[in-house]
C-alpha cells in the first residue's frame, strides 16, 4: 500500500502542476485541458496493472485475489458489528459494492478540513450515481475519545447533512489497513476491491476527482467491469444503530433550535431623558442613570437563521432560514443579502453585536462575514463572497477578500488615549539594596484608535482583522504601508500551520490549530500599567490543539501569544488533551475546547470543554505587566513548562445539567438585579442554559415565538407610529375599516363568495393586554361593502429600577467587587461615537394586525392574501407624555374587473393612519368623533 500511496502522490503533484493556476480554483465546471485527461488515463492504466500483478498473500490489510474470484491485491472487508449511517445494513466490497467504484472518505467530525470535503463529496454524489457506478463511503475515524461514541457520530451527520453512508470505524482498523496516517484522507478503490487513488489533504479535490472518476467510470465500463445495479441498503436518514431505530432518540427536527453554535448577549441601555422644563435635575432624573433589557443572540446553525430573544425567550427576530418561527426549515440555505425573510446564510456559528441594532455573524460555511440591522432589518456582506479561499495574508477590502471558514467574531474597540502616556521598565536586580525601583522610560507617542472586528479564522489556523475604521499600522503590522484603510481585511496572528506555538515577540510568528471561539478582556486601571491602563486581551479556544491561547492586543501591535491552560510543551504535538483539572499549562487536559467567555467582576476565564461535556474556570489568571515572558524554551513547574504559560489553575463549574458538547459561552450581567449569568450553547442537546452565579440556579431558555414573527413590507398597508408615557402605560385603540373596492368600472360578479376576513392580534409580550370590541369576520361580495374592525390594547407601565449608587466612583455589587460603569472604565464606555447612542429612542415595541382572507374567482379558484397593519409605539418620561393614542386605518381591498385580486406593493396601496394621543386615561368609547380632545400627532 505505500508503494500505491507513493503513485498516487506523484499522479497528484503532476495533475496539480499541470492544470496550472485552473487548479487553484475550487470550481469544478472549469473544463480541463486535453493533457490533463491523458495524463488520468494514463495513471489509470498503470495502476490497474499494478494491482492485478501484485500478490497479496502476506500483505497486511489486504486479501489474496482468490478470495474474491480475481487474482491481484484486494481490500479488507469492513470489520463486522460497526454502526452504519445512512444505510440499513453493512457493506460488503465482494458483494454489495461489487462492479462499483468505491469512495473511502477517511474524516473525523472535528476537522475542519474535512468538513471542507463535504461539498466535494455531495456535488460527487449528485453528478455521479450509484447505476452510474460510485459510491460514496464516510470512513469515521475518531481523533478524540468522545468522536468514538456512535451517537455523537450520528449528531454530526445530522449537524453537517451528509447524506452518503457512513461507517464508524471505532477502532481504525481500515484506517490501518490502507496506512492512512491523515485527515482528511480519500481511496477510491476499484470494482473489484482494488485501491486506484489515494489523495491526502483537501487542496484541488474539486477538480482532480470528477476528472479521475469520470475517466475511470469510462475505461471500465469498455472493460465490461462497471455494473449498474442499485443499493436499496442505501438510504438517508437510516442507521443500523440500535439506540436510533429503537425510537429512543428524539427528532431534531421537532425542535426550536438545531445544533446552536454560538450565544452573545447585549445589554440594551436605555438613558432617560432630561426633563426640559426644569433644569434643575434630581438624582432620580440624572440624564447618566442607566437601565437595560438583554438582548440575546443565537446562531441557529442546523436551521441556517439567527435568532434574536429576550433573556425571558421572547423572539423579536428570526434572521433567514426560510422557516416561520417554531416551524423552521433545514434545507433553506444559501448565500443571499437581502431582509430577513430573503436573507440565506449557511451553518451561521461566530456572532457579536457592535450596538444594540448592529450585529456581525461568521457565515461559516459561506465563508463569510455577515452584518444584521435591526433597525432596517436587512442583511449584508461585508468580507467574503461564499467561495473558500486560501490567502494566508489577506489586505483586500471589505468583501473583496476571500475568507476560509471564520467561526467565531468579536468587536474590538479601542478609543484615542492622550498623546503621549509613560510607560514603566522594571530595573535589573542590584545586590544590597531593599527595594526594587520603576524608573520611567521615554514617552511614546499613542497609536490611533481602532474599530475592528477580530475573527477566528477556523480554516487558516489563524486570526484576522476586519477594520470598521482608519487606522495606523501600529494596530495591524502585518501591512507595510502606514495607514490601515476603512476596509481592510488581513491576518493579524498566526502563521497558517496547524500547529500549538506561542510566541512572546510577535503574533504572526505563533500558530494555532483550528480556533474556534474567542472573548474579549476589559483592560485594568491598575498601578504601573500606563495611565490609562493595560490593553485587554483576546482569549482563544485553540480547539484541535485542546488548549486556551492568550493575545496580548497591546498597542504597539505585536499581538504576543501565550498559553493559559492545556496542550502540549510540544508546538507540533496536538495529540495532548483528557479532563484533567489542576494547574495551567501543561498540568492541566482540555478536550477539544470550542469556546470562552470572560467574567470581567471576578476575572475568571470560562472554557466550553465540548468534549468532556463540560464548562470549565481559569482563576488567577496574571496581568500583562506581572507577565514573566517566554518564548521557545524555559518554562516553568507551575505551569507545567508551557513556553509562555499565564498561569493560574483549572477547576470544573458544577452543573446540576448535563451537557453534550457544549459550543457556545457567554458572560454578562443582568441590569436590572445585577446578578451574573452565563449563558451556553448546549449545541447537541439543542438547548440554551442560563445558569446564575448569584442563586446557583440553571434554566433553560425557554423561546416564545409571536403568531406573526415579522411583517413583510409587501404586507404593511398601514402604518402609524404613537408615543407614551413610559412610567403610566396607557391605552391604544386599533381600529379601522376594510373596503371592497375595484379598479375597473365593471361590477365584481354576484358569483364570487363572499371573503372570509381572519384577524390575529400580535402584542409585544404577555404582559400587554387586549380586547376585542369589534371585528367583522366577512365582507360582502359587493363594491363598496365594508368591514369595520377596533382593538383596545392595555399597554404596561416600564419598571425603572432606582439604584442610587450606580454611578458613584466607588459602586460595588453584591460580590464585593467594584462594578463595571462609564466612570470605571472610560477607555470602552461613554465615548461620543456611534457606538455609545442614547437608545432610548431605539426603545420600540411593534403592535401587529393581520387579515388574512381569499378570495373565490369565477373559475373557483381562490386566491389568498393577507396585509397588516403596524403600529410602532416608543416611550416617553416627561409628564405632558400622552397616555393614549387611537390609530384608525382606512384600506381599501382591490379587485381587477372581478377576475382576481391586486398584489400590489405597500407603497401603491398603502393607507394613511391618523394617529391621536388623549391626555387623560380614560376608557375609549365606539364613537369615534366623540372626544373633541383629540389632537393629532401628524
Amino acid at each position: 500500500m505505500d508503494r500505491i500511496i507513493e503513485i498516487s502522490s506523484v499522479f497528484v503533484d503532476l495533475f496539480n502542476s499541470s492544470a496550472g493556476n485552473q487548479a487553484s480554483s475550487d470550481e469544478s465546471d472549469v473544463p480541463i485541458p486535453v493533457q490533463l485527461q491523458e495524463i488520468t488515463e494514463d495513471y489509470i492504466q498503470k495502476i490497474l496493472t499494478a494491482c492485478c500483478s501484485q500478490q497479496a498473500a502476506g500483505v497486511q490489510g489486504f486479501q489474496s485475489g482468490s478470495a474474491v474470484g480475481s487474482s491481484g491485491l484486494r481490500v479488507n472487508e469492513f470489520k463486522p458489528n460497526l454502526d452504519w449511517f445512512n444505510c440499513t445494513k453493512p457493506l460488503l466490497f465482494n458483494k454489495d459494492l461489487k462492479g462499483k467504484l468505491v469512495l473511502l472518505d477517511f474524516f473525523t467530525y472535528c476537522c475542519v478540513n474535512c468538513l471542507h470535503i463535504l461539498p466535494v463529496l455531495h456535488s460527487l454524489q449528485q453528478r455521479f450515481t450509484c447505476e452510474d457506478g460510485l459510491v460514496i463511503i464516510g470512513v469515521h475515524s475518531a481523533k478524540f475519545p468522545n468522536e468514538q461514541q456512535s451517537l455523537n457520530v450520528h449528531h454530526a451527520i445530522e449537524k453537517y447533512s451528509i447524506e452518503h453512508c457512513v461507517v464508524n470505524d471505532t477502532d481504525g482498523t481500515m484506517w490501518n489497513d490502507l496506512a492512512v496516517c491523515c485527515w482528511p484522507t480519500l481511496v477510491l478503490i476499484g470494482p473489484n476491491g482494488e485501491p486506484m487513488l489515494v489523495v491526502q489533504g483537501e487542496e484541488f479535490h474539486s477538480q482532480l476527482l470528477p476528472t479521475f472518476i469520470e475517466t475511470a467510470l469510462q475505461i471500465l465500463r469498455q472493460a465490461s467491469m462497471i455494473s449498474s445495479h442499485d443499493i436499496p441498503e442505501i438510504i438517508p436518514g437510516r442507521t443500523t444503530l440500535q439506540s436510533l431505530t429503537s425510537g429512543k432518540q428524539s427528532s431534531a427536527t421537532k425542535q426550536h433550535l438545531l445544533y446552536p453554535g454560538k450565544v452573545f448577549a447585549y445589554t440594551k441601555k436605555l438613558k432617560k431623558r432630561r426633563n426640559n422644563s426644569d433644569e434643575t435635575l434630581n438624582n432620580s432624573n440624572l440624564n447618566y442613570r442607566r437601565h437595560g433589557k438583554i438582548l440575546i443572540a443565537i446562531a441557529d446553525s442546523g436551521h441556517h437563521r439567527i435568532v434574536v430573544c429576550t433573556l425571558q425567550g421572547r423572539v423579536k427576530h428570526v434572521i433567514g432560514g426560510g422557516g416561520i418561527g417554531h416551524l423552521p426549515s433545514t434545507i433553506k440555505k444559501g448565500f443571499k443579502d437581502g431582509n430577513f425573510t430573503e436573507a440565506l446564510f449557511h451553518s451561521p456559528q461566530g456572532i457579536c453585536f457592535q450596538n444594540s441594532h448592529i450585529l456581525f455573524v461568521c457565515d461559516t460555511e459561506n465563508h463569510a462575514i455577515r452584518m444584521i440591522d435591526l433597525k432596517d432589518k436587512t442583511v449584508k456582506t461585508v468580507a467574503g463572497n461564499g467561495k473558500k479561499g486560501r490567502d494566508k495574508y489577506g489586505g483586500q477590502m471589505w468583501n473583496s477578500q476571500i475568507l476560509n471558514t471564520p467561526w467565531d467574531v468579536v468587536y474590538y474597540k479601542r478609543k484615542a488615549r492622550p498623546q503621549y502616556q509613560q510607560q514603566y521598565t522594571p530595573q535589573p536586580y542590584i545586590p544590597n539594596q531593599n527595594f526594587q525601583q520603576l524608573q520611567p522610560s521615554p514617552s511614546v507617542p499613542t497609536p490611533s484608535p481602532v474599530r475592528c472586528l477580530l475573527i477566528a479564522m477556523a480554516g487558516l489556523h489563524q486570526i484576522w482583522a476586519l477594520y470598521l475604521d482608519k487606522t495606523s499600522t501600529s494596530t495591524c503590522s502585518s501591512m507595510k504601508s502606514k495607514w490601515c484603510s476603512k476596509g481592510l481585511c488581513t491576518m493579524v496572528a498566526g502563521t497558517g500551520k496547524e500547529e500549538n506555538r506561542n510566541n512572546s515577540y510577535n503574533g504572526q510568528r505563533a500558530s494555532f490549530a483550528q480556533p474556534s471561539g474567542l472573548c474579549l478582556t476589559k483592560p485594568s486601571s491598575r498601578i504601573g500599567s500606563g495611565l490609562n491602563g493595560s490593553d485587554p486581551s483576546l482569549y482563544i479556544a485553540d480547539s484541535e490543539s485542546s488548549s486556551i491561547r492568550r493575545m496580548y492586543l497591546d498597542s504597539m501591535g505585536k499581538f504576543r501569544v501565550l498559553n493559559v491552560a492545556g496542550g502540549s510543551p510540544d508546538p507540533t504535538d496536538l495529540f495532548s488533551y483528557g479532563d484533567i483539572d489542576g494547574g495551567a499549562g501543561a498540568n492541566s487536559r482540555l478536550q477539544h475546547p470550542m469556546d470562552v467567555a470572560w467574567n470581567y467582576k471576578r476575572n475568571i476565564l470560562y472554557v466550553a470543554d465540548s468534549y468532556n461535556h463540560k464548562i470549565k474556570y481559569v482563576t488567577g489568571l496574571s496581568d500583562s505587566h506581572k507577565q514573566n515572558h517566554y518564548n521557545n524554551g524555559g518554562g516553568n513547574t507551575t505551569t507545567g513548562g508551557i513556553p509562555g504559560s499565564t498561569g493560574g489553575s483549572v477547576h470544573t463549574l458544577p452543573l446540576p445539567v448535563k451537557l453534550n458538547e457544549p459550543n457556545g459561552l457567554h458572560f454578562i450581567e443582568n441590569p436590572q438585579d445585577g446578578s451574573s449569568l452565563l449563558l451556553i450553547a448546549d449545541t447537541n442537546n439543542h438547548s440554551i442554559w442560563v445558569y446564575n452565579f448569584d442563586t446557583y440556579v440553571i434554566k433553560k431558555l425557554q423561546l416564545e415565538f409571536p403568531k406573526i414573527l415579522e411583517s413583510s413590507p409587501s404586507n404593511v398597508v398601514g402604518t402609524a407610529q404613537i408615543r407614551l408615557n413610559r412610567r403610566t402605560g396607557g391605552q391604544l385603540m386599533l381600529r379601522g375599516r376594510v373596503i371592497l373596492g375595484c379598479s375597473s368600472e365593471t361590477e365584481i360578479s354576484q358569483t364570487i363568495e363572499e371573503p372570509h376576513l381572519n384577524w390575529t392580534l400580535q402584542l409585544p409580550d404577555s404582559t400587554w393586554e387586549s380586547k376585542e370590541i369589534k371585528s367583522n369576520t366577512s365582507l360582502p361580495a359587493v363594491k363598496g361593502a365594508a368591514a369595520d374592525f377596533k382593538y383596545l390594547i392595555r399597554i404596561p407601565k416600564q419598571e425603572w429600577e432606582e439604584r442610587a449608587d450606580e454611578n458613584s466612583e466607588n459602586s460595588t455589587s453584591k460580590d464585593g467587587n467594584r462594578r463595571w460603569n462609564d466612570k470605571y472604565n472610560p477607555d470602552f464606555e461613554n465615548e461620543s461615537d456611534e457606538d455609545s447612542e442614547d437608545e432610548s429612542d431605539d426603545e420600540e415595541e411593534i403592535v401587529i394586525l393581520r387579515c388574512q382572507t381569499s378570495v373565490c374567482q369565477d373559475d373557483d379558484k381562490c386566491v389568498p392574501v393577507e396585509f397588516d397593519f403596524v403600529v410602532r409605539v416608543r416611550y416617553g418620561d416627561e409628564e405632558n407624555t400622552p397616555q393614549a393614542a387611537d390609530t384608525y386605518f382606512p384600506y381599501t381591498l382591490p379587485y381587477n374587473s372581478g377576475k382576481k385580486l391586486l398584489n400590489k406593493a405597500s407603497s401603491e396601496i398603502n393607507s394613511p393612519a391618523s394617529t391621536y394621543s388623549l391626555d387623560s386615561s380614560a376608557e375609549f368609547t365606539n364613537n369615534k368623533s366623540a372626544p373633541t380632545t383629540l389632537t393629532s400627532n401628524n
